[in-house]
């Protein structure tokens, strides 16, 4: 581990005046603590030790592994990096905090594991069939599945799809040594009807039954497969949504106008308390209308049902806080991204991350309901959050900020 001095902190007292205006002080039960400044250039998707203490993040454009310490999270303090030889899409950490698995985009992709016990030696590296996007480890600490997304090239006709080669999922089976680890693929194509072949996985998230979620983005479609047999048990599309919207990019905030029929095409996924599936309504690939993504978030049963469905109702939330960019309106809103649920105190928890707020948030809800989610509040973060992570042993959450390599630390009360 290469260890760097790190920049002073930035205390969070000036986001927490906009954090709490869009609803009265009682329902806000999270609140700014610090914006800490990575060492190196990007902080994008964020992990952390079992005992809450460490965070882990991936940096592509220093192509290292970072770690801060935030045994005092109101003081972060970087420990290091761990060169991983590529570009790190994501990272995940086996529960018992022994290793650290990281999916790198290199000559070749590989997957990079960490022994947390000595982070200063080399990673063992296991040579993946593919471009890497997204990790998971199971509860249990069995098994791991790596979304390899094998994605298009948009300096091709277009980054018109489908392009080869396809996209699968690789299950790591976590027994015994790393270098031992048994790799096993599973095929993602044929599934999904609007380009059978070429998936592209996007992310994944596994729940106590070792049933893998995973989200075809540019197919606008879920696949959940059972991790012991690598079978596909269960698979939908996302389907569109028809609501209200702000559509123009006039410098005014108006939700006047319809978007109509516009695919979801879920980023982030997470298994909910009650065993359905959140997904984030990003948007991403359509060629063929003028406006895309679902802006908003959506919880769907294993089957494909909707659950609930926030339509126009998360950016209005958004722009009450101030915190809505209405540049990115003729585009897809403000991209939610990332999906984030926990119970702190009891209570569960769902967090929306958006990519494209002013200059990010995360807007909060609670989950007694999952027909009918409760807004309490908007969090303002640094820029593009990217990650977001629930760490409810110690009353906190954190996103890392790919716009403006920053994370931001907020406490619950």
């Amino acid at each position: 581990m290469t260890l760097r001095k790190a920049p002073n902190l930035t205390l969070a007292a000036a986001l927490a005046a906009v954090a709490f205006n869009s609803s009265a002080l009682a329902e806000n039960p999270f609140k700014p603590l610090a914006t800490y400044t990575v060492s190196g250039e990007v902080a994008e998707i964020i992990k952390a030790t079992p005992d809450g203490k460490t965070l882990i993040y991936t940096d592509s454009a220093s192509q290292v592994i970072g770690f801060v310490d935030i045994t005092n999270p109101a003081s972060p303090v970087e420990i290091g990096t761990v060169s991983v030889a590529g570009e790190p899409t994501s990272v995940a950490v086996t529960p018992d905090g022994d290793f650290a698995l990281a999916v790198v985009h290199g000559t070749p992709d590989h997957l990079a594991v960490i022994d947390l016990d000595n982070p200063e030696a080399a990673p063992v590296i296991r040579v993946l069939g593919g471009q890497p996007d997204s990790i998971a480890i199971s509860p249990d600490g069995l098994y791991a599945a790596i979304a390899i997304e094998n994605e298009r090239d948009e300096t091709v006709n277009e980054g018109a799809m489908p392009q080869s080669p396809a996209g699968f999922l690789t299950i790591v089976d976590l027994v015994g040594d790393p270098v031992d680890w048994d790799l096993r693929d599973v095929s993602l194509t044929d599934v999904a009807d609007r380009f059978p072949t070429d998936p592209e996985p996007e992310f994944i998230d596994i729940n106590d039954d070792n049933l893998a979620a995973v989200t075809l983005q540019e197919n606008n479609y879920i696949v959940i497969i059972d991790l012991p047999s690598g079978d596909i048990v269960s698979d939908f599309s996302a389907g569109s949504v028809t609501h209200k919207a702000d559509l123009l990019d006039d410098e005014v905030i108006r939700f006047k106008d319809l978007l109509v029929d516009s695919r979801r095409e879920p980023d982030a996924i997470h298994w909910t308390p009650g065993g359905n599936l959140a997904v984030a309504n990003e948007g991403d690939y359509d060629l063929d209308v003028d406006f895309t993504g679902g802006r908003g978030f959506t919880i769907f049963s294993p089957s494909g049902d909707i659950v609930f469905e926030s339509g126009e109702t998360l950016e209005k939330e958004v722009a009450k806080a101030g915190l809505y960019d209405d540049s990115r309106s003729d585009s897809k809103g403000t991209e939610p991204e990332g999906i984030e649920i926990a119970n702190y105190g009891g209570k569960s928890y769902l967090f929306v991350g958006m990519e494209r707020a002013k200059p990010g948030a995360v807007a909060v809800y609670e989950l007694k309901r999952e027909d009918s989610p409760k807004f309490l509040q908007v969090l303002p973060t640094g820029g593009r959050p990217e990650g977001l992570l629930a760490i409810p042993e110690r009353n906190l959450f954190v996103t890392a900020n790919e716009g403006d390599g920053t994370i931001s630390i907020f406490q619950s009360k």
